[in-house]
C-alpha cells in the first residue's frame, strides 16, 4: 500500500472553487492526462455517481472507473478509482480561509492511498511517484487553471 498527502492554497473564495471542481466541462483543462470521460451512471456527480476515464499516463492509454463514495461540498469529496492492477481512494478537503486583509483563499487538502496487485506492485514499488506525483500535478494544474478565470 502507497499513501500521499499534498496540500496547496487556492487564491479563490471556496464557492468559486466548488464552482470549477464540480463542472465536468473544465474537466480536460486542470487533468491533463484526461483523454475522454463518460459518466455511466444516471446522476452525475453524487454518492453512487460513476465514471468512466480514459487517461494517457507515460505514453500509455488506461481507463480508470471512478465511483463517487461521498459528497459533502464544498469541505468534502471523496471517490474510489480502479483499473488494472490499482485501487485507489481519493479524499479531498476544501476549508476556506481568510486573509488579514480579508481576501477569501480556499486551503485543499488531497489524500491518496493506492493498493497494488500483480505487476503494478511491483511498478509502484520502483516508482511510487508515478502515482503519489499526480494527485501534486493535478492540484497544481486545477489552482492554475481556477486562478486564470
Amino acid at each position: 500500500m502507497l499513501s500521499s498527502h499534498h496540500s496547496t492554497i487556492i487564491h479563490l473564495p471556496i464557492e468559486k472553487v466548488m464552482d470549477i471542481f464540480e463542472n465536468q466541462q473544465y474537466f480536460k483543462d486542470w487533468q491533463k492526462n484526461l483523454v475522454s470521460f463518460k459518466n455511466t451512471s444516471k446522476t452525475i456527480g453524487s454518492v453512487g455517481s460513476t465514471r468512466s476515464m480514459v487517461l494517457k499516463i507515460a505514453g500509455t492509454r488506461i481507463t480508470m472507473d471512478e465511483h463517487i463514495t461521498t459528497v459533502n461540498l464544498p469541505h468534502v469529496w471523496e471517490a474510489v478509482y480502479r483499473t488494472s492492477g490499482v485501487v485507489y481512494k481519493q479524499t479531498n478537503m476544501f476549508t476556506e480561509l481568510m486573509a488579514a486583509d480579508g481576501t477569501k483563499t480556499t486551503q485543499w487538502e488531497a489524500k491518496s492511498t493506492f493498493k497494488f496487485t500483480g505487476m503494478m506492485r511491483l511498478v509502484s514499488s520502483a516508482k511510487p511517484d508515478l502515482f503519489t506525483g499526480q494527485t501534486k500535478e493535478l492540484m497544481h494544474d486545477f489552482k492554475t487553471f481556477a486562478e486564470s478565470l
